[in-house]
């Protein structure tokens, strides 16, 4: 079983499967059936396979092996067969072609016609008034931030972006992750106590406590950026 992998590497760090749980925010049934390969007991594949991942990477484990053997027991429904017609429909004469052919050339020199007159009609008017110009309005650029976190123990974090895309990490002791975006993001602690926050060169310092979970707004509104 392929799970087994990750059940023999936590077995031999010591670790009890609740302990990873607290940790990763991951509740101890879904991990125990990974590790069991009990398929039926896991949610949808998409948040499975991120389960996997989360759990080989706590676990310093490739997760290759276990998603291909979980995506290997999805079920896919079988391609639609098409039957093909038989042609009757009768062949159209080679004259039509011709016809169309010579109505699409006409089309093409009427526009072409049309647009040199308006060209010419335009060079005329900026010589009448030679002052008149478009202005383009410039685009304001949004303020890009930046945020970086620092982590003193194991912990989980998930950022999602206004746009709609989010991204994961877990991040071990003294590792460094730094986040650039612009607008607004919400950012998910697993464990706010093993972490400290800079945001745009300002130290907010630990976010919380060891083992618990925080959502973070950034820009913080009012000083404040934690929301349960």
């Amino acid at each position: 079983m392929a799970g087994e992998v990750l059940k023999k590497r936590r077995e031999e760090s010591g670790v009890d499967i609740k302990a990873v749980s607290d940790i990763l925010k991951i509740r101890s049934e879904y991990l125990s059936a990974i590790e069991d390969d009990d398929f039926d007991k896991l949610p949808a594949a998409v948040y499975t396979i991120g389960y996997i991942r989360c759990y080989a990477k706590y676990l310093d484990v490739d997760a290759g092996p276990v998603i291909a053997n979980f995506t290997s027991h999805l079920s896919y429904p079988k391609p639609s067969i098409i039957i093909p017609i038989a042609s009757s429909v009768r062949k159209v004469p080679v004259y039509f072609y011709v016809i169309f052919v010579l109505l699409a050339g006409l089309l093409a020199f009427a526009v072409y016609i049309y647009m040199g007159e308006n060209r010419t009609s335009g060079k005329i008017a900026e010589k009448i008034n030679p002052s008149v110009e478009e202005k383009t309005p410039v685009p304001v650029a949004q303020i890009e931030h930046r945020l970086e976190i620092t982590s003193m123990d194991t912990a989980w974090l998930r950022i999602s972006y206004e746009n709609g895309k989010s991204q994961e990490a877990l991040l071990r002791a003294g590792d460094l992750k730094r986040w650039e975006f612009r607008g607004a993001a919400t950012l998910r602690i697993g464990n706010a106590g093993g972490v400290t926050l800079k945001f745009d060169g300002k130290d907010l310092g630990v976010p919380g406590n060891p083992g618990q979970a925080l959502t973070l707004t950034f820009p913080p509104s009012q000083g404040a950026a934690l929301r349960k």
